[in-house]
């Protein structure tokens, strides 16, 4: 069965199996102990040893009683499980799975996403449509667009976009929260991956290039798209009556998460019997006595203690990002961490996309803006961290209130001891592609000293916008230990579109600054460029 209807099955199966109360009520965190190296096996006596976290709520004749023990294993979470009844039907592939035994589970952070009121944005301002579709008619009164002259016009397209984004919406939540259909040898999330795809297909780009009637970029990271799956163990229950099973969910399969300090959790398991013969689902056992099926606020809620701790960067940037405007908002992440790297360095934020130019919206809303963060070692437990310029030297914290970039990032000690701290050279371009020579590529440069007073000191600042369409060009280069910078200038093509002259401004470092100390009106750039996007051929 394709993934896509075995999803939508799952979901109709939900009209016999999910609701059990109208309104969730706010049970007891359960504690999550810490428990490390006592391995996984058929036999899960060394997990039992103390009381059960949870105990299983039957719903319909014959379900399964059982009991479920919970804990933080140091890699992931592990859920374990024994129940009783006979013995057990288990599906031999993925697509039997709804009609024999198994067992699903569910896993949300402790918040919900804060979604923004439907929105877009464009190079000026933020627009917000606070009641959505109905809010169009007070917007186009309001506003003027090229490719909507009247107000009628413009509400009408306006109406089109915002009812598209209510669908979406569902979707996009949706990723947010994990369910996991697990059997021996099987195990597959069915509620989080259809919803990336429908985004994929529906809303977006599909992942061959082709548009879709809707049309933008696919506005996920994709580390949005779930991709790990928990392990599995399953074995006999006492005197061969029901089964038992280890779940192990790695923190690599978790759904995003609002805090690199890991402490609340949402999580439901249900134990499912074999569908009679007529019908969708067997009976089945719940750990939620709330439960409504996909409804985060009706799972059991879980205290990890102590709480799991991830590191953005080595100098635990916190979990935040800035949008295209410059405004900071709280970012999300999903655990990426290995043996490989101790450190987390991929997160998002929700935010309504800006984009130059665009008057009436074209874009999804929200999407998720991806925030890469990165570091650079300097040896001895020193680190330098972006894109918010940090410091770190062994318990040492600086927050530095510059943004950077990871292109060109590194450091070098001076002999004296103070710290320089480079940024490019590098080629960007505008986020809103918007205003004079919009489209053209920017330029970057900068080099900072920060001393033994802590304080951050500007020493060069060199960059500008390059209108490589007229034959202008740029380059840079600096000596082995940063003591000069050379700033190479294309001039434009003359009037029989001959390239222009290459001239050379040299920078020396003083004491407080770079200073120009030499400047040649015909140079050679360097070659092979450093700047490779902006050399233009001959």
């Amino acid at each position: 069965m394709p993934r896509m209807k075995l999803a939508s099955a799952i979901a109709s199966v939900c009209l016999v199996a999910c609701a059990v109360a109208q309104r969730p009520a706010a049970p007891a965190s359960i504690r999550v102990p810490q428990i490390l190296d006592r391995g996984h096996a058929y036999d899960i006596t060394p997990y039992t040893d103390r009381p059960a976290d949870l105990t299983l709520i039957t719903k319909g004749e014959g379900a399964r009683h059982g009991q479920i023990w919970l804990q933080n294993v140091g890699d992931g979470l592990l859920v374990v499980g024994e129940v009783d009844g006979e013995r057990p039907d288990f599906p031999r592939h993925q697509n039997l799975i709804l009609e024999k035994d198994h067992v699903e589970i569910w896993l949300a952070d402790g918040k919900d996403p804060e979604l923004p009121p439907i929105g877009w944005g464009n190079q000026f301002d933020q627009v917000t449509l606070p009641n959505g579709a109905d809010s169009c008619s007070e917007w186009a009164r309001k506003v003027d667009t090229p490719a909507a002259p009247t107000a009628s016009t413009a509400e009408k397209r306006c109406r089109t976009w915002a009812e598209t984004q209510v669908p979406y919406r569902t979707y996009f939540r949706r990723l947010f929260v994990r369910q996991w259909l697990v059997a021996p040898d099987v195990s597959f999330e069915s509620f989080a991956t259809p919803a990336y795809d429908q985004i994929a297909t529906r809303f977006s780009r599909d992942r061959s290039g082709t548009s879709q009637p809707d049309g933008a970029e696919v506005p996920l990271p994709l580390s949005l798209e779930p991709k790990d799956l928990p392990q599995a163990w399953f074995g006999p229950g006492k005197d061969h009556s029901g089964y038992t099973f280890e779940i192990l969910i790695p923190f690599r399969a978790f759904p995003p998460l609002s805090s690199t300090e890991l402490r609340e959790l949402r999580l439901m398991v249900d134990v499912f019997n074999p569908a009679p013969p007529g019908k969708k689902v067997g009976a089945f056992s719940t750990s939620s006595a709330s439960r409504i099926y996909a409804r985060p606020d009706t799972f059991n809620r879980l205290a990890l203690d102590p709480p799991r701790q991830f590191h953005l960067t080595p100098c635990d940037l916190p979990l935040a990002g800035d949008d295209k405007y410059k405004e900071a908002h709280p970012a999300w992440f999903i655990p990426q961490t290995t043996p490989d790297s101790e450190y987390e360095s991929d997160a998002f934020i929700i935010v309504n996309d800006g984009a130059g130019y665009q008057y009436e919206p074209e874009v999804l809303s929200p999407v998720a803006r991806r925030i890469q963060y990165f570091w650079q070692g300097i040896g001895g437990g020193e680190y330098i961290c972006g894109p918010d310029l940090s410091y770190r030297r062994g318990e040492t914290k600086l927050n530095l209130n510059v943004n950077v970039d990871e292109d060109g990032f590194d450091a070098r000690r001076l002999p004296g001891g103070d710290l320089l701290i480079k940024v490019g050279p590098r080629v960007y371009g505008s986020e809103f592609g918007s205003g004079q020579c919009g489209a053209c590529p920017r330029t970057d440069l900068r080099i900072f000293r920060l001393g033994a007073d802590r304080q951050l000191q500007p020493m060069l600042q060199l960059g500008d916008i390059v209108d490589n369409g007229s034959g202008a060009s740029q380059d840079f280069s600096l000596s082995r230990d940063w003591s000069k910078v050379v700033e190479y200038d294309q001039a434009v093509m003359d009037g029989q579109g001959k390239s222009g002259a290459w001239s050379a401004t040299t920078w020396c470092r003083g004491e407080v600054a770079y200073h120009q100390c030499d400047h040649q009106d015909s140079a050679e750039p360097p070659d092979p460029p450093v700047l490779k996007e902006l050399r233009n051929a001959d």
